[in-house]
């Protein structure tokens, strides 16, 4: 049944795309697919109709629903699947006015050949890679073999394309080699096309943090940057990847400043919410990998409290790890123990036993870390101990399911629908 369906959505996929020719931008990387598209999103839509899948819209259902221009799946139900084949086919055979003139698509591999496979689909004008890390390696193995995986998204440009690549990671730097279309590359090196500079968390005249502020080198221009409501360099990140397409599509520098300025980070990804006795939390629940797990705890490092008040590091399992999940998990034990600050420790699930047991022996309080097997455990031990002022930081894969414990925590957890992920069906 599956077969069928992914061959029925390739096909009409495909029609789609000749009937309407939009222009493709395609994104991929092991960590920040998301955040870049929305930011790609929110700048070319400054001139464009722009479209994207509603949600995480990346494999070989997904990537068609996208380019059909569904918000949602029929799941197991085929009278929705009947829905949705008849809309496209209606699309296909009355030229709609309204279809995106671009758009912006997520690529996501977990096996190798997946991406051999999304190409078949839909191959991009412009490849964004953002990152690669150590991410699904119980399927690749080595990093290497995820970079070789999602570097076929370069090689597949037509010769009139572009690579937009963050060259902050060698790995995605060294798919230059892969192409002979233009390439810019953005990021903190200073090797950048699209430069990041003066990343720092912004706060208010009271000292209330309000998101994340930078400055964006453009086309011989610097422009103050803020992003409300989330923080950490990934948000940067995202958000130059956006500037390079903008300005490789030829969007002015004040348009690009414009569409950034709209942005608004998704659900999961080191989202700021107010939470329950007057604490604040940092969501970043959406899913986990050793490198954004660092990434984060370095953000709560950083993150000002006030004085007298505790972080909270609450971190669960990161999964598809494969044999080295007991090194990578004690990896980032190691790391909670040498960021000082943290004061609080809890983790949730089997293989973040090891976390906490390198915690532990690198020097981290016992009397103040928790190991627990669910959400649930982890929230009571919180509960019993969170004062207002407290940050707490939530990650952990989605296996694991973090975002019920930012549900139990937030301070209205009437609008959890509309502040957290995983919160429609088949999750909920």
């Amino acid at each position: 049944m599956r077969t069928l369906l992914k061959l029925i959505l390739k096909i009409l996929a495909k029609i789609i795309l000749i009937r309407y020719t939009p222009r493709i931008i395609a994104v991929t990387g092991s960590v920040g697919k998301t955040g870049s598209r929305l930011a790609i999103v929110s700048v070319l839509a400054e001139r464009w109709r722009v479209g994207q899948g509603k949600k995480n819209f990346n494999n070989e259902i997904g990537l068609p629903l996208a380019i059909l221009g569904e918000d949602d799946s029929g799941y197991r139900n085929i009278f929705l699947w009947l829905r949705i084949f008849s809309r496209a086919l209606k699309k296909i055979i009355i030229k709609q006015t309204d279809y995106p003139q671009v758009l912006v698509l997520e690529y996501g591999v977990d096996h190798p050949g997946d991406m051999d496979y999304l190409l078949s689909i839909a191959r991009p004008n412009i490849s964004v890679v953002t990152a690669i890390s150590e991410a699904h390696l119980e399927f690749f193995g080595l990093v290497s073999d995820v970079a070789k995986e999602k570097g076929k998204l370069v090689a597949a440009l037509p010769p009139d394309g572009l690579a937009v690549l963050n060259i902050d990671f060698p790995l995605v730097a060294s798919m230059k080699a892969k192409t002979k279309v233009r390439v810019i590359g953005y990021g903190q090196s200073e090797m950048a096309d699209i430069k990041l500079t003066g990343i720092n968390i912004s706060q208010s005249a009271e000292g209330r943090v309000v998101g994340m502020s930078f400055r964006l080198s453009i086309a011989g221009s610097t422009v103050p940057i803020l992003i409300r409501g989330t923080v950490g360099w990934p948000i940067a990140s995202y958000a130059a990847a956006a500037a390079a397409v903008g300005q490789a599509m030829g969007l002015t520098v004040l348009e690009i400043t414009r569409g950034l300025e709209k942005y608004q980070a998704p659900p999961g990804r080191l989202k700021l919410i107010a939470g329950w006795q007057g604490s604040l939390l940092i969501d970043d629940t959406y899913n986990s990998s050793p490198q954004a797990a660092k990434e984060a705890l370095k953000i709560l490092e950083q993150f000002p409290v006030p004085v007298g008040s505790k972080k909270w590091a609450v971190l669960g399992d990161m999964l598809e790890l494969g044999e080295d999940s007991e090194k990578y998990h004690r990896q980032l034990g190691e790391l909670v123990a040498q960021l000082k600050s943290i004061d609080y420790l809890i983790t949730i699930g089997q293989e973040s036993v090891n976390l906490l047991a390198a915690a532990r022996e690198s020097g981290f309080l016992v009397s103040n870390s928790w190991q627990t097997q669910d959400t649930t455990q982890a929230t009571v031990i919180i509960k019993q101990r969170l004062k207002t002022g407290d940050v707490v930081l939530v990650k952990g894969s989605q296996g694991v399911r973090c975002e019920r414990v930012v549900k139990e925590l937030i301070a209205e957890p009437e609008k959890a629908s509309e502040l957290l992920v995983r919160q429609s069906s088949p999750w909920v």
